[in-house]
């Protein structure tokens, strides 16, 4: 529904979120906040197809450490008219990912984003001018844990020149959120935040980013380990929910640092915890559920005469919420992917192997790391 509103310039990105629904969209001044190509004078050639190519096939398990993987044979989609064909070359794992697998069951089509090259052209001017360029692409239902992706060719960013493929694999979720989170305190006029699970890799981004917009953030983590992950990235305020005495700590912080936002991964009775400590007009914005647990201990008198509120956030609802967001996102991503607040730390994995190096993840924690499968490598 987004879609029918949006200009033509900001339906391909909207598209990334609508599941890659086909809409092929226009190539207008900018994508993004990326200058969209000019259509060559000389279309390029296009790289050797193969009829098939390799997939990632999922087995899903209750433990992460028992998920299992296997690589079977496809055919290699064709581009329709304003699409391209992307050989992917790096895509990494998301909590997203693999939180769906522990239902149990057999997965297909997996992988929310990825970066690759474009191989091939359905036709058209748009697609025509990408060919042979670096792209990252991301789609919610799944396209990047394959050998070749098709996409439209308004729905791909064009990389920064000087930026491999492999540094970009992660390009979307996690900084496009990180921005996202900044930008909603700066609306909600607060100061700082409070953010949970803050030793993620979305975590340490925001503290680098925090950094950067002079925003105050407070880190909330489970183990003292993951604090020093912080420290060693210059965060000032952290909280360690192992420490006798947190609560008190945090509440302290909040008054501090006049903190009336707080963003948790965590779900469950966490967010009404949270909610019990930010001061009246407060709001709690739940983003994840790492607890699998469902909202409860909510204390109706912070809602109903302290006014507080707990609210769901989505990155792509606060995407489109607004035209500006697309271009202002993008331009503080794109250049802070390599070796800035954006970058990601990977463990790589060969396309056979990926199941092996999840399990190690998964019994040795995934602090300060990301799995990435690499494509290139096959």
């Amino acid at each position: 529904q987004h879609t029918a509103s949006l200009p033509h310039a900001m339906r391909g990105l909207a598209a990334l979120v609508l599941l890659c629904a086909g809409e092929e969209g226009t190539c207008g001044a900018s994508r993004g906040g990326i200058d969209c190509p000019a259509a060559p004078d000389s279309v390029p050639s296009a790289m050797a197809i193969p009829a098939t190519m390799k997939s990632i096939v999922v087995n899903g398990h209750a433990d992460l450490a028992q998920v299992t993987m296997e690589l079977e044979d496809v055919a290699t989609p064709q581009p329709k008219e304003g699409e391209v064909l992307i050989k992917l070359v790096a895509a990494p794992l998301n909590p997203s990912d693999y939180a769906a697998w522990q239902a149990g069951g057999k997965f297909r089509n997996q992988g929310k984003e990825g970066a690759g090259m474009v191989a091939a052209s359905g036709g058209g001017p748009a697609a025509d001018a990408l060919l042979g360029k670096a792209v990252g692409i991301a789609a919610m239902q799944g396209c990047s844990y394959q050998q070749y992706a098709t996409m439209p060719a308004a729905s791909c960013y064009p990389l920064p020149e000087g930026l491999a493929p492999e540094d970009a694999a992660s390009f979307w979720v996690n900084p496009y959120t990180a921005v996202g989170i900044v930008e909603t305190v700066k609306e909600k006029r607060s100061p700082a935040f409070i953010h949970t699970a803050a030793a993620s890799q979305l975590g340490q981004m925001l503290v680098k980013l925090c950094k950067e917009e002079g925003m105050g953030l407070v880190n909330v983590v489970r183990r003292e380990e993951q604090a020093e992950t912080l420290l060693q990235l210059g965060a000032e305020h952290i909280v360690v929910t192992d420490k006798e005495g947190w609560q008190d700590q945090l509440k302290a912080l909040v008054k501090d640092l006049k903190i009336t936002v707080a963003f948790d991964a965590i779900g469950g009775g966490n967010s009404a915890q949270l909610l019990g400590v930010l001061p009246a007009g407060s709001t709690c914005f739940v983003y994840g559920l790492l607890s699998g647990e469902d909202l409860h201990s909510v204390n109706v008198g912070d809602l109903i005469y302290s006014t507080k509120t707990i609210a769901g956030w989505l990155m792509p609802s606060w995407l489109f919420g607004a035209p500006e967001r697309n271009a202002t996102a993008s331009a503080k991503v794109l250049p802070a992917l390599k070796s800035g607040w954006a970058c990601s730390t990977f463990v790589d994995a060969h396309p056979s192997k990926v199941h092996e190096e999840l399990a190690k993840l998964a019994t040795g924690g995934f602090t300060n790391k990301k799995l990435r499968v690499r494509w290139d490598r096959l």
